[in-house]
């Protein structure tokens, strides 16, 4: 029992020494302000709904409150996300941006992984022009009709 607690004390103090050298490297991060981030992408067009919700999502995930993303941050090095947490923070985006993850068959011809901000930007912009050209395109919430339950007397 002793030897088990001893493990879990040493696995618990590796963990909190990797956050440590985690957020000590991050200290000498050189981060974007919102207008630079998205200015960054404003001469490509995309708009800035776009990146400005890119640079809210990922500026929550900062290590501190005042954190400043860049769009050359990646996601594994920076943000310590990869795989499954890289898309459900992508489909926290376009949930918020008024798109959808488009199904798999549409995700196949995406030919780069997702690995910096940047890159999650023009995905997001991919997957609009892609849902605008296609048949499962946003619905406008304002255009929905609402059922509502018959009032009784």
């Amino acid at each position: 029992m002793s030897f088990f607690l001893l493990f879990l004390g040493g696995a618990a103090g590796l963990v909190g020494l990797g956050w440590v050298v985690h957020v000590g490297r991050l200290r000498g991060h050189a981060g974007s302000t919102r207008a630079e981030f998205m200015g960054h992408f404003a001469p490509s067009g995309i708009p800035s709904t776009i990146s400005g919700a890119v640079y809210d999502h990922f500026q929550k995930l900062g290590v501190w409150k005042n954190f400043m993303p860049s769009p050359s941050d990646t996601l594994e090095g920076t943000y310590k996300t990869s795989g499954e947490d890289v898309e459900d923070n992508v489909k926290e985006i376009l949930q918020q941006v008024g798109d959808e993850m488009p199904h798999s068959g549409i995700l196949a011809e995406w030919p780069d992984p997702l690995e910096t901000l940047e890159d999650v930007v023009r995905f997001v912009v991919w997957v609009r022009t892609r849902q605008e050209s296609a048949s499962w395109h946003r619905v406008d919430q304002s255009k929905v009709p609402t059922w509502e339950p018959p009032q009784h007397q």
